[in-house]
């Protein structure tokens, strides 16, 4: 059996159909639009210690403050690694510890304007919303000047360890 094949006139041209591909579009488009408006990435530069690091401390300047912050489940103590515990501060639950956090490392920057580092050591299972809480109060302080709410620098290097085991003991004051 033979087949015959018929060619198409050529002067029809060939319906196509975009209607449901629009459709679609009229959806994505938008959809796509709200979505790429709140994807925001915000970035807090840390510094993780490193092998050795204790050494190249210990090297440095045997006066230089080095400031640590200790985050423990019921209070927050605020050192100097070589003179011990400077001031420690209970937690309280609406987070009224941070702005005596805030007080006393604004009176550590004032002592120390040039400070820019400060080491934060925390409990294994802490909260990542406490921990987070904790860098912005380090970070920057609100203070008023002028009848203006303004956001001065406190210690902007911040460096992220493991807390040590047990409290820390009171600084033992130099009389000069």
């Amino acid at each position: 059996m033979k087949r015959r094949w018929r060619k198409k006139p050529a002067g029809e041209p060939a319906e196509v159909n975009i209607t449901a591909f629009m459709n679609l579009m009229v959806i994505l488009v938008p959809f796509l639009l709200i979505t790429a408006v709140f994807s925001r990435i915000t970035i807090l530069e840390l510094n993780l210690p490193t092998e050795g690091a204790p050494a190249r401390a210990a090297s440095d300047e045997k006066e230089k403050l080095q400031l640590e912050v200790i985050l423990r489940h019921d209070i927050v103590e605020i050192a100097d690694r070589k003179r011990g515990l400077l001031k420690a501060v209970p937690v309280a639950s609406d987070d009224s510890h941070l702005q005596q956090v805030s007080d006393t490392l604004q009176q550590v920057k004032a002592r120390f304007p040039d400070k820019q580092d400060i080491t934060l050591l925390l409990e294994t299972d802490t909260p990542y919303e406490r921990l987070v809480q904790m860098m912005d109060t380090l970070r920057v302080a609100r203070v008023e000047r002028d009848g203006e709410t303004v956001m001065a620098e406190l210690f902007p290097a911040i460096s992220i360890g493991d807390a040590p085991p047990g409290k820390l003991r009171t600084a033992q004051r130099n009389p000069k």
